[in-house]
Parts: C-alpha cells; sequence; structure tokens
C-alpha cells in the first residue's frame, strides 16, 4: 500500500515516470495476486486495491490507465462478494466505484454490519510488522463506511 501511494503522489504531479521500477513491482504484485494475504504492515488485500484504484483516478497518464487499469478492474471484481471486516468492504466498494462497478452485494454486507449507534466495529488497517500489533479506529472505519454509502448513492 505503501508505494502505491507513493506512486499515486508521483503521479498526480506529473513525475510517475521517476518510479518505473516502483511502478513495475506493483504491477507484479497485482499479475501474480500477490496481494492475497495482506503483507507484512496491511492486513486485507484491500488496502492495497484501494490504494491502487486511488492511483488510478490522481492520474491522467494514457499508459498508466491503458496496462493498469483493465487489470486492476479483473482484479477488484474477484473480490466482490468475498468476506471481510467492514474497512475491508468500504475500500472494496470504493475501489469498484472508482474502476466504474456497481457492487451492491458488498454495499449489503456492509450496511448489515452496522452497529446500533449508526457507526461501525473497529477495524485493523495497519500492523507492526515485527510485533503483529494491530492499529486500528472505528472513527477511520466508519469514515470509510459512510463514504462508500454515499458514492454508491451517486
Amino acid at each position: 500500500m505503501v508505494c502505491a501511494n507513493v506512486l499515486s503522489l508521483f503521479y498526480a504531479y506529473g513525475r510517475g515516470q521517476e518510479l518505473n521500477r516502483t511502478y513495475q513491482w506493483v504491477n507484479e504484485v497485482l499479475f501474480h495476486r500477490a496481494y492475497l494475504d495482506g503483507t507484512r504492515y496491511y492486513a486485507t488485500p484491500e488496502c492495497f486495491l484501494f490504494s491502487l484504484s486511488r492511483l488510478i483516478g490522481c492520474s491522467d497518464n494514457w499508459e498508466l490507465h491503458k496496462h493498469l487499469k483493465p487489470l486492476l478492474t479483473d482484479r477488484i471484481q474477484e473480490r466482490i462478494g468475498v468476506s471481510g471486516d467492514s474497512l475491508a468492504l468500504a475500500m472494496r466498494i470504493l475501489a469498484c466505484k472508482s474502476m466504474g462497478i456497481r457492487d451492491e452485494v458488498d454495499l449489503n454486507a456492509l450496511l448489515a454490519l452496522q452497529c446500533d449507534d449508526g457507526g461501525w466495529e473497529v477495524c485493523w488497517i495497519y500492523k507492526y510488522g515485527s510485533s503483529g500489533i494491530k492499529i486500528g479506529n472505528r472513527s477511520l472505519t466508519t469514515a470509510f463506511a459512510i463514504n462508500a454509502i454515499i458514492a454508491m448513492e451517486q
């Protein structure tokens, strides 16, 4: 996810060509589905896919759209309906939306996880690699869920 976020910054400012090796690595991870078990720092595949969808969204680079977008679209569609926590579902819905895919299946699953107070339970977005200590925030999960619901209404 970190590499995809760095790529997003560079591509947003027209400097993506400076990170060709990073782009190639991210593309290989996507192609070979090496993200499916999460990473040392991120527990879910959706973190990776969501970050790549942001990369596509922030860049008008035609090569990126020509080569990465079709593969990313396929990989995101493969995840529709796969079980996940609220944060993973929200990230998946948002990634789908950015690729032009309507994801009612995961929206229904996300809505079913809403708590009585209107929020969603804490979900883990990050983990320390060496200790495995997990970091999450109920507000972050709720914010992603609300953004996913709003995105589906548009």
